[in-house]
């Protein structure tokens, strides 16, 4: 009967160790909660900025392409002199 005892108060039992990291562990989820509260905001801006460079980026690249088809175009010469018709 005693040893039923002792090992009925032993599964009851929770060391030390085990409860301050339990204890721990506890506390570190609530900084993290509130760490993700905090920075909820800025993640909001990130992804909209995200989505915005996503949706130019095509634009920009249409714009180089443009570009780089008007420099291969020869330009010519412009009339000589100040470019004023004299009268």
């Amino acid at each position: 009967m005693d040893e039923f005892r002792a090992r009925a108060k032993a599964q009851n039992f929770t060391p030390q160790v085990v409860q301050s990291m339990a204890d721990e562990n506890i506390a570190l989820r609530e900084a993290l909660a509130k760490i993700k509260a905090e920075h909820a905001p800025e993640r909001g801006r990130v992804h909209a900025l995200v989505r915005a460079a996503t949706e130019l980026s095509p634009e920009l690249e249409q714009t180089r392409e443009e570009l780089a088809a008007v420099r291969q175009v020869t330009r010519l010469p412009g009339p000589r002199g100040t470019g004023r018709i004299p009268g």
